[in-house]
C-alpha cells in the first residue's frame, strides 16, 4: 500500500512539472478553500434545520446561536454555499484545460523531438492520452476535496458522540478489503481499454492511409470486423471498469447503513440519533461513495500517468550516430543500422549496412510496410537508430512525399516554404519555367495567390521539387514522389532531377517508368528485412 502511494507521488511530481501545474498554487488553494467553505456552510444548514425541526432553539455554539435568532441570514448561506459548489468546480474544470493544452504541448514536442513514433501513435499520444491525464488532476482534485468532507463530517459526528469513533473504526476495516479488490480489478479493465484504444486508432490510420486500396480491393467488410473486433475489447474494458467503478462506489454507502441499521436494533439511540447526526451522517455517507468514486477513477488515470515513463526513455543524440562529412567517398554510408518504433518490439531493420555513391539516382523497392519510407526517415535524421551509424557527404537534405504540402498564400511563399537562404527571383522563375509549371507562355507572377483548390496535382508536386533545388539539396529524398502522376510527366521531371549534380533516393513501386543508375530491393523473410542489389 505504502509502496503505490509512493509510486503515486512520484508520478504526480514528475507530471505536474511537465503539465506547469506548480504555476496554478492559487487556483489549487482556491479550489480547496472553496470545498472547506462549502463543507462549512452543510454542517450550519443542517444544525439549523435540525434544532428548528426539532424545536431545539438554543445552542451552546455562538454561530448556531446567532443564526437561529437571525434565520433570515439561512438563505444567504445556501446562496453562497451553492456560489462556493459553482467556482469550485468551474475552476478545476479549467485547471484540467489548462493542464490538458500543457500536457498536449510537451507530448507533441516529445514525439517531434524522438521522431520513432508511427503517425497513429502520435494521434493517440497527442490527443486520447493527453485527455486521460488531465482527467487525472480533475479525479485528484475531486478526491481530496471528498477526503475533506470526509473528515470534517467525522469529526463533527465524533465531536457529537465520542461512542461514533468505534463505528468510524469497524466501518473502516469492513471497507478497506473490497475496496482494495475492486480498485484492483478496475486497473486491470482500464489498462485493457488502454491497449484497445491504441489498437483502434493504429487500425484506422491504417485505413486511411490505404482507403483507396481498400476500396478497389472491396476488403471493407474485413476491415470493419477488425476495427470492431478492437472497438468490442474496449467497450468490454470500459464495461468492466464501469461495472466494478460503481460496485466501489455503493459500497461505503452499503456499509454505512448497515452499521447504521445495526447500531438502531442493538443499541439504544435515542440519546445519538437527533437529528442534526443523522443529517450530517446521510451527507457522510453520501461522501463517502463519492470518496471511493473518485479514488477509482483516480487510481484508472494513473495507468495513462504510468505510460509517461516512456517519454523518459533516452535517445541517442544525434552526434552520436548521424554524422556528416563532405569529404567522404559515398553520399550515404549507414553501418550496422537496427531501428524500431517507439513502444515497439519488433525492429524494422537489424544491422543494415547500405552505400550510395554520390550524384547517383537509386532507387528502393519493396513490398507494403516493408520500410522504404523509414530508411528515408533515418537518413533524413528523423528517426534514431537503437544501434549503427549514418554518416552523410551532405547536410543539405530535400524531400518529397506523395502529398505535396501546398501552404494558402503566394507562389513565392510556397515554393520558398523552409527555405533558409537569399534567393534571387531568376533563380525562381528559371526553375519554374524549367519545370513547366503553367503552360502558358505568360509571364509568371511569383506574387499570384495559389493554394489546393488552385493548383493541379502534378502542380503541386513540381512545386515540391523546385521548393527542394531552391534550398541547394545535395541529397533529395523521394517517398512516391510521382506515384499520381502520369508516365510523361514523371519522365519529364526525372530527366530535369538526372541533369542536376544532386544524389537521388528514390522509394518507389513503379521504378520502370523512368531512367535510374541503381536498383535496390527490401525483401522480407522471417520478419527480417534485407537490401539487395539489383542489376
Amino acid at each position: 500500500m505504502i509502496k503505490n502511494l509512493k509510486v503515486l507521488y512520484t508520478d504526480i511530481v514528475k507530471v505536474s512539472k511537465l503539465s506547469r501545474v506548480g504555476k496554478k498554487k492559487i487556483r489549487i488553494m482556491l479550489s480547496i478553500a472553496l470545498a472547506n467553505i462549502t463543507v462549512l456552510a452543510d454542517l450550519l444548514i443542517i444544525v439549523v434545520f435540525s434544532r428548528i425541526l426539532g424545536k431545539n432553539l438554543t445552542s451552546t455554539n455562538f454561530v448556531v446561536d446567532f443564526l437561529l435568532n437571525n434565520i433570515y441570514i439561512l438563505p444567504v448561506i445556501i446562496i453562497f454555499r451553492f456560489i462556493a459548489i459553482y467556482v469550485e468546480k468551474t475552476n478545476i474544470q479549467l485547471l484540467v484545460l489548462q493542464i490538458m493544452q500543457n500536457l498536449k504541448d510537451y507530448i507533441i514536442r516529445e514525439v517531434y523531438k524522438k521522431g520513432n513514433f508511427s503517425v497513429s501513435d502520435a494521434t493517440f499520444y497527442s490527443g486520447i492520452f493527453s485527455t486521460h491525464i488531465s482527467t487525472f488532476y480533475g479525479s485528484l482534485g475531486t478526491f481530496l476535496n471528498n477526503v475533506i468532507q470526509f473528515i470534517i463530517y467525522s469529526t463533527f459526528l465524533i465531536f457529537l458522540d465520542l461512542r461514533t469513533v468505534s463505528y468510524f473504526i469497524i466501518g473502516g476495516i469492513v471497507l478497506i478489503f473490497p475496496t482494495k479488490y475492486l480498485l484492483k480489478l478496475g486497473r486491470k479493465y482500464i489498462h485493457k481499454s488502454y491497449i484497445a484504444a491504441q489498437d483502434i486508432s493504429r487500425n484506422l490510420q491504417r485505413v486511411i492511409d490505404n482507403i483507396f486500396l481498400i476500396k478497389i480491393l472491396k476488403t471493407s467488410e474485413y476491415e470493419f470486423k477488425q476495427y470492431n473486433k478492437h472497438l468490442d475489447d474496449f467497450t468490454k474494458a470500459q464495461y468492466n471498469n464501469i461495472k466494478f467503478g460503481t460496485i466501489n462506489s455503493l459500497v461505503p454507502n452499503f456499509t454505512a447503513l448497515i452499521i447504521l441499521s445495526l447500531l438502531v436494533a442493538f443499541t439504544d439511540v435515542s440519546e445519538v440519533l437527533t437529528l442534526e447526526f443523522l443529517g450530517v451522517t446521510l451527507r457522510l455517507v453520501q461522501v463517502l461513495g463519492n470518496v471511493n468514486l473518485s479514488l477509482n477513477q483516480v487510481v484508472n488515470t494513473q495507468v495513462h500517468i504510468e505510460r509517461f515513463k516512456d517519454f523518459e526513455k533516452e535517445i541517442p543524440k544525434v552526434k552520436d550516430y548521424y554524422k556528416v562529412d563532405e569529404n567522404q567517398d559515398t553520399s550515404v554510408l549507414i553501418k550496422n543500422l537496427s531501428f524500431k518504433y517507439f513502444n515497439s518490439d519488433n525492429y524494422i531493420f537489424k544491422n543494415l549496412d547500405l552505400s550510395i555513391k554520390k550524384n547517383e539516382h537509386t532507387v528502393i523497392t519493396g513490398p507494403n510496410g516493408s520500410g522504404k519510407s523509414t530508411l528515408l526517415g533515418l537518413i533524413a535524421g528523423i528517426f534514431y537508430p537503437e544501434e549503427g551509424s549514418v554518416n552523410l557527404s551532405s547536410k543539405n537534405i530535400g524531400y518529397v512525399g506523395v502529398t505535396p504540402l501546398i501552404i494558402t498564400g503566394t507562389l513565392k511563399e510556397n515554393i520558398l516554404y523552409g527555405n533558409n537562404r537569399d534567393v534571387e527571383e531568376r533563380e525562381m522563375l528559371d526553375l519554374l519555367n524549367e519545370f513547366k509549371l503553367f503552360n502558358e507562355e505568360s509571364e509568371i507572377d511569383l506574387n499570384m495567390e495559389v493554394s489546393n483548390n488552385t493548383l493541379s496535382s502534378g502542380q503541386m508536386q513540381k512545386i515540391s521539387f523546385i521548393r527542394s533545388l531552391l534550398a541547394n539539396s545535395e541529397i533529395l529524398l523521394l517517398d512516391e514522389s510521382t506515384s499520381n502522376l502520369d508516365i510523361r510527366t514523371k519522365q519529364f521531371i526525372f530527366e530535369i532531377l538526372n541533369s542536376k549534380s544532386i544524389t537521388i533516393i528514390n522509394s518507389t513501386h513503379n521504378h520502370e517508368d523512368f531512367e535510374y543508375d541503381n536498383h535496390l530491393k527490401i525483401e522480407i523473410r522471417d520478419d527480417i528485412r534485407t537490401l539487395k542489389s539489383i542489376n
